[in-house]
């Protein structure tokens, strides 16, 4: 196992399709010299969900290459492209490997291989984009704005006058990645698109959350702003990033003015609040809260609580509960 917890054979998948914003799969297997066998004719015959081929209908087919594909696929590395069919694209490693770490954290006995903060930190260092004014497609898109969110800190404001399948602005994970962290998640969108079933879904799923959108009846762009201090405006295919004050400061208006004005969507019934225990109670923790305090704010008992932190040592390899509340920092999960 790496430092990301991921066996030898996916981590090198995933590295590799960090270097392109898309990859059929054909072209991985060639890239990797790991299609022996796979024949060229159906080796891009996948799933509607990016997977490879059953094995039992592609005998052929490497099957190294197809269990690393869907691991990463499962675990959030790997995604479908949301602009050829057929072709996945690798998850910006800001969003995907404290997500990876989080979604493992809890779930791990003593001995077990773990996601390292110093691995997860490097790798992502390495795979900082350049920084581009402008962007073309929707895959691009989608990676840099990943990117710009597992960054936030303070406040993501997504304005969506458009739904298109695989597009960030539905995307459960970027959703997580802003709430994780802390930060702000205000989202507003145009009024008919509620009435898609994946967006009322992702609405219901926000409102447990507690980040229901805002809807209003037409917006005038399509728009990602970060923290105040950058924005990626979107005009059909193609994106303008805005970095200087000047060019992001009326971005910045225009987007008070429509979160004002914009009404909650539809509320189907009454949700509890389901962000996991096991993170607020770690959130808490590293504000300075004690035990009874934080079983107080959780609803929990304390001894619940205290069986949290230890399953949190354990897991993240601490000594004491300083210590884990470093690590979940590093790893992201904070």
């Amino acid at each position: 196992m790496s430092g990301l917890g991921l066996d030898a054979v996916a981590e090198t998948v995933y590295l590799t399709a960090l270097t392109r914003v898309r990859w059929r799969i054909a072209d991985l297997a060639r890239q990797l010299n790991l299609g022996h066998g796979i024949h060229p004719t159906n080796v891009d015959q996948l799933h509607s969900d990016g997977r490879l081929t059953d094995a039992v209908d592609q005998p052929r087919a490497d099957l190294r290459l197809t269990a690393a594909v869907d691991q990463l696929r499962a675990d959030g590395l790997l995604v479908p492209s949301a602009e050829e069919s057929g072709a996945v694209r690798a998850v910006a490693p800001a969003l995907a490997l404290p997500a990876l770490a989080a979604s493992r954290v809890w779930g791990l006995s003593a001995g077990d291989a773990r996601p390292q903060a110093l691995s997860i930190a490097q790798l992502i260092a390495r795979h900082q984009p350049p920084g581009p004014d402008q962007l073309h497609g929707l895959d691009e898109m989608n990676s840099f704005a990943e990117h710009l969110v597992a960054n936030a800190r303070r406040e993501v404001v997504i304005l969506s006058g458009q739904h298109r399948t695989g597009s960030f602005e539905f995307a459960v994970p970027v959703a997580e990645a802003v709430l994780r962290c802390g930060a702000q998640l205000r989202l507003v969108w145009r009024s008919d698109l509620i009435r898609t079933p994946t967006v009322a879904a992702h609405a219901t799923w926000l409102r447990t959350r507690g980040a229901a959108p805002r809807i209003v009846p037409a917006l005038p762009t399509t728009m990602l702003l970060v923290d105040r201090s950058v924005a990626m405006v979107i005009t059909g295919d193609d994106a303008v990033v805005n970095r200087t004050p000047a060019s992001v400061a009326p971005l910045c208006v225009l987007a008070d003015q429509v979160w004002s004005q914009g009404n909650p969507s539809p509320r189907r019934h009454s949700l509890p609040d389901q962000t996991p225990r096991h993170h607020r109670v770690l959130r808490l923790l590293a504000d300075g809260l004690t035990d009874d305090a934080i079983a107080r704010q959780v609803g929990v008992s304390v001894r619940t609580v205290r069986n949290d932190m230890a399953a949190a040592m354990l897991s993240l390899d601490a000594r004491s509960r300083f210590q884990a509340g470093v690590r979940a920092a590093q790893l992201g999960l904070l």
